[in-house]
């Protein structure tokens, strides 16, 4: 399941076209750290996964919807 999150998180800022840099900065965290949140290489804590929700602007409900959707 966290892979799936991360590659749908991944795809979601693309789809709103925002840059990992700008994420970064919302989240108040360095691009490189973001950068291996999105390639799984560092954990994706809860605190962390909320924000990232707020800055794309989706309800927990709908992200995990989606990658139940992902998954069949």
């Amino acid at each position: 399941m966290v892979k799936e999150a991360v590659k749908l998180i991944r795809k979601m800022r693309i789809e709103k076209n925002y840059s990992q840099e700008y994420v970064a900065s919302k989240l108040n965290i360095s691009q490189s750290y973001y950068g291996r949140i999105e390639n799984g290489k560092t954990s994706l804590n809860l605190k962390t996964l909320k924000e990232i929700l707020i800055v794309f602007e989706i309800d927990y409900c709908v992200f995990f919807s989606k990658i139940k959707e992902s998954e069949n």
